[in-house]
């Protein structure tokens, strides 16, 4: 299969992906709601430099307009840029960042809804339920981590997620939804509870599979598992029919989670997390990046419909964070080999199911599973660096890239080789010519984020252009009514709080975080 048919192969296979659900997204679009509602969209790690290149990307290949094009040309739509840092560091996590757009107080790096001294912070889902508010949130990542934890968790360690999935059994959710089935199954918690049961034992019904969820009704609490860790990256759903048919897409949960909830008559907060765009980024997988934004991209196409539709409910579409210094470099004489570079990144995996198919293989088979999932043909000398970060134990971090072999497969698939015409002209065409988006690093990064608002004109403006991540707690307070200040810590103050990480802890974070 050459590179467009690929492409339309993609295409195509989205459309299938989606096809058995049109009778939820159907029922969505006939659903009017008079309550107040509000729509928090989070794309985790989702810089500026990813949403270029997924702009680009399906406007060329997939012939199509983005949603997020279309929403940031509205009138209707306002634009800030939001300051992002935390209480211990310019560069945040995704913990404090979620705690401060769901408290309105800054917190340190890692801690879940809790100051650094230990008292905790009322969140916007506790104080929206005891008003009757209906809230919930759908995710890509597992239920328990980070960005959605932060709106029902207090914990001092965001990966305390057995005790995590705890606090999600006692927060009165009415729809949570993503991965995480090893916080859940007695054959994989520590301590051998079921939780499923458990959630059972309140009342929640228990979706274990795309076919669960759309068959499900309005009627009860939904809990929604369907995955062991996280939910798998969209382009292996797309090629991965096992894949595909288990695990349900980000906009089919955000149209059952939008169905549920906006039948409160009272009103309603939802939040929508495309959480593996970040996990992407950290493994520098640029391909996998753009296509978990292009499924993000169709979830805000079916809110903002929602929204046409629904005037008294609103959308914050936000990042938490910036991420490894995603770029579209500029390659060639003039830069005018650039696009075509972009248009080279047409990979039918992500370097996380390359990587699973590459353990414990040889160094030819290693070679062979590379380049039939990227269609690149690479040199032994290259394979030789994937298999040997692959298989060699690292002793020492260089440059902040922790996670290998990924940082290596992102730079082998950026490769550019150009010759020498004369002594000051370049050789066209270049001789090896491939990729041309680069990364600094395989952490998160500090530059300010990008945040839309979108529905009811008088919502958000207030707002000056450049916000705070706390700004947009107040925003959200006052629409719905809801008035609570929570304690504030600064910075000096937190600091003494702030223990030092040790070595296997930090290790063991690192290797948690993406799978």
């Amino acid at each position: 299969m050459d590179r467009r048919d690929f492409l339309k192969a993609s295409l195509a296979s989205f459309i299938s992906l989606i096809a058995s659900s049109e009778e939820v997204f159907a029922s969505l679009n006939n659903q009017k709601s008079k309550a107040k509602g509000i729509v928090f969209i989070v794309g985790d790690g989702f810089p500026l430099g990813v949403m270029k290149a997924m702009n680009e990307f399906i406007e060329r290949k997939f012939k199509e307009e983005s949603n997020l094009s279309i929403l940031l040309r509205d009138n209707k739509t306002r634009i800030f840029l939001q300051n992002t840092s935390s209480l211990s560091s310019v560069v945040t996590d995704s913990a404090p960042a979620s705690v401060a757009w769901a408290t309105g107080s800054k917190t340190a790096n890692r801690y879940l809804a809790v100051l650094p001294d230990g008292r905790n912070l009322s969140t916007l889902f506790e104080l929206a339920n005891k008003k009757g508010y209906s809230c919930g949130f759908v995710t890509t990542t597992r239920v328990t981590h980070a960005t959605p934890a932060a709106w029902y968790s207090h914990n001092l360690n965001r990966d305390d997620e057995d005790n995590i999935a705890i606090d999600l059994l006692n927060s009165r959710l009415e729809v949570a939804m993503g991965g995480g089935d090893r916080h859940f199954n007695p054959e994989k918690r520590k301590d051998g509870r079921n939780l499923y049961e458990e959630f059972s034992l309140k009342g929640y019904k228990i979706l274990r599979s795309r076919d669960d969820l759309l068959e499900v009704s309005d009627d009860v609490p939904l809990l929604g598992v369907f995955n062991s860790s996280h939910i798998s990256y969209f382009v292996d759903r797309l090629n991965d029919k096992e894949m595909g048919n288990k695990q349900p897409s980000l906009p089919e949960m955000t149209a059952v989670a939008l169905r549920k909830l906006s039948k409160n008559k009272k009103g309603f907060l939802l939040l929508i997390e495309a959480g593996r765009i970040d996990h992407a980024c950290h493994a520098n997988d640029a391909f996998g990046a753009m296509m978990d934004c292009y499924e993000l991209d169709k979830t805000i196409a079916i809110v903002k419909d929602f929204i046409d539709k629904n005037p008294d409910v609103v959308m914050i579409l936000t990042s938490d964070h910036g991420n490894s210094g995603f770029g579209i470099n500029g390659t060639g004489p003039e830069y005018n080999d650039a696009t075509e570079a972009l248009m080279k990144y047409n990979n039918t995996a992500s370097f996380e199911y390359m990587i699973k198919k590459m353990r414990n293989q040889d160094l030819k088979t290693v070679k062979d599973i590379f380049e039939f999932y990227t269609k690149i043909e690479i040199s032994s000398q290259e394979a030789e660096e994937i298999y040997s970060k692959l298989t060699n134990k690292r002793t020492l971090i260089v440059n902040d890239i922790w996670y290998e072999p990924e940082a290596t497969m992102g730079n082998i698939l950026r490769k550019s080789v150009y010759d020498y015409e004369k002594e000051d002209k370049l050789k066209k065409p270049a001789k090896v010519r491939r990729g041309n988006i680069g990364f600094t690093s395989t952490n998160h990064t500090a530059e300010d984020q990008l945040t839309l608002i979108y529905g009811k004109d008088s919502f958000g403006t207030k707002l000056k252009n450049l916000i705070d991540n706390t700004d947009l707690y107040y925003v959200m307070t006052e629409y719905l009514g809801l008035k609570y200040n929570n304690p504030k810590m600064t910075k000096k103050e937190a600091l003494q709080f702030v223990r030092e990480i040790t070595k296997e802890e930090w290790e063991r974070h690192l290797n948690y975080h993406i799978a």
